[in-house]
């Protein structure tokens, strides 16, 4: 199930707010990432002078490069070795799995990294800082593995900053784990077996600053040849309807050492902001209470708490599905799906809202059901708890979603050849003006009910911005 912390840990929410630690939703992304550069800058006592750290670590890896003569030499494969890194499953950012984390740094992509840091080198910058910003021109390297790999260079930190944390709430349940040499006092994950490690938000940004291309800008402003090429770099991907290539971004930071010595400078001088929890202004967390509350505030009575049958499950279903209609449609609760600017919010957060209505109304109601979120974007998927098997798939789409058919499309050839104790549910919510997609859906599933063959029910659902009474 996905649960917050503080119901994990058994706290009052506004304790564990107050520690300063991330109340991450276990089981769930929650599309935060540890950021470098707010590491460097926080006053947290566990971090301070991280900087030192990273230049300690990143710094012998300079040296090995320099030493480099050929692909695969000793110099190579160690400074490779290096800058592999583990998934920091134990870090308490949300994710699948009560608690993973990103993918980690493998032999591979740790290979491509080595690749670009000897490049780098060649060119005279010998900067450790060079394998923070690395991301904006590397496939592959994304904010995760960015958050992976300071986690897993200051782990002894973040162990202790997670043992006063733990001390300071008398957190429990607890163990003793060993890093190092050293014995620590921490959580244990959902797992039973590892440490959960607690994150501080002030740290924490959606995307770290080494990642925002709007470092290239900054740059821009000085460099006259930066500014020339990232100019033709973005005329060149707006005809073609596309962002700029990592690989297009490498070509134009490399081309010149001054061109990255530019970027470094920027990069450490960036005004360094964590995300704003309190306002939470792209729903990162804020599905979970609108949902619960939006349930709390207009109950549904289930009559039929131990579905046995795909059928009774069904039925279960349909009923929640019609009062999260009704809830969207009637009750106002559409407004919650636009930021503060009025633009939609991201699929994901549609998706979150369902699944925390949905949950809300099984627990209400002691509906002995099974319901889990994809843990990133996608369907929230029902099962049977007891008894006969059967499973419901629920997918919600925006009807903006450019992929909007084809979501459709690979929904209903994976029900198609499903076992018959599934069913498939797609919701789409209209949040235009604009029909095209939703109809070409609804023609795709007329067609295939006319040759008999099984389809997912649709449902559309009108989430769009009603006027205000004054304005009718």
């Amino acid at each position: 199930m996905v649960i917050p912390l503080n119901v994990y840990f058994k706290v009052a929410v506004e304790r564990l707010r107050k520690s300063g630690a991330l109340n991450a939703y276990l089981g769930i992304d929650t599309n935060v990432f540890v950021d470098p550069a707010l590491l460097r800058s926080t006053k947290i006592p566990e971090f301070r002078d991280v900087t030192n750290d990273f230049t300690e670590y990143f710094s012998p890896i300079i040296k090995l490069l320099k030493a480099t003569k050929r692909i695969g030499d000793i110099a190579w494969e160690t400074a490779e070795r290096k800058l592999r890194f583990r998934e920091e499953h134990g870090a308490a950012l949300g994710y699948s799995s009560a608690g993973g984390s990103g993918r980690g740094i493998g032999e591979g992509l740790a290979e491509l990294i080595v690749q670009r840091g000897k490049e780098i080198v060649d060119l005279g910058v010998d900067d450790p800082a060079i394998f923070e910003v690395i991301g904006l021109f590397q496939e592959g390297f994304g904010p995760d593995l960015l958050s992976d790999m300071a986690v897993s260079i200051l782990k002894s930190r973040f162990f202790a900053y997670t043992e006063r944390v733990v001390a300071d709430l008398k957190l429990a349940p607890t163990k003793t784990f060993r890093l190092k040499g050293k014995e620590w006092t921490l959580p244990v994950h959902p797992d039973g077996k590892t440490p959960l490690i607690l994150v501080p938000s002030e740290v924490l940004t959606p995307l770290p600053i080494a990642l925002d291309r709007s470092e290239i800008a900054e740059v821009a402003q000085f460099n006259a040849e930066v500014r020339a090429a990232w100019n033709a770099i973005v005329a060149a991907a707006g005809k073609e309807k596309r962002d700029p290539s990592k690989a297009e971004i490498r070509e134009m930071l490399l081309a010149r050492p001054k061109n990255l010595v530019d970027l470094l400078a920027v990069y450490k001088k960036a005004a360094r902001k964590g995300y704003d929890f309190a306002r939470d202004t792209l729903g990162l967390f804020s599905w979970d209470y609108y949902g619960r509350a939006a349930a709390e505030k207009f109950p549904l009575k289930i009559a039929q708490v131990k579905p046995q049958t795909p059928a009774e499950l069904m039925q279960v279903l349909n009923l929640i599905v019609a009062q999260f209609k009704k809830n969207i449609e009637d009750n106002k609760l559409y407004e919650v799906l636009y930021d503060e600017d009025g633009d939609p919010r991201r699929e994901v957060f549609g998706q979150r809202l369902f699944y925390a209505i949905a949950d809300s109304y099984c627990a209400a109601n002691d509906v002995d059901l099974s319901r889990e979120p994809n843990p990133g974007n996608g369907p929230v998927d029902f099962k049977l708890s007891v008894g006969y098997h059967g499973r419901v798939l629920v997918e919600i789409k925006k009807s903006t979603n450019p992929r909007l058919l084809h979501g459709f499309e690979t929904q209903l050839g994976a029900y198609q050849k499903a076992e018959a104790t599934e069913r498939s549910l797609y919701l789409i919510l209209r949040v235009s003006e604009g029909e095209t997609g939703i109809k070409d859906v609804l023609a795709l599933r007329e067609e295939k009910l006319k040759k008999k063959l099984k389809v997912p029910d649709v449902v559309v659902i009108d989430a769009r911005k009603k006027p205000s009474a004054s304005k009718r």
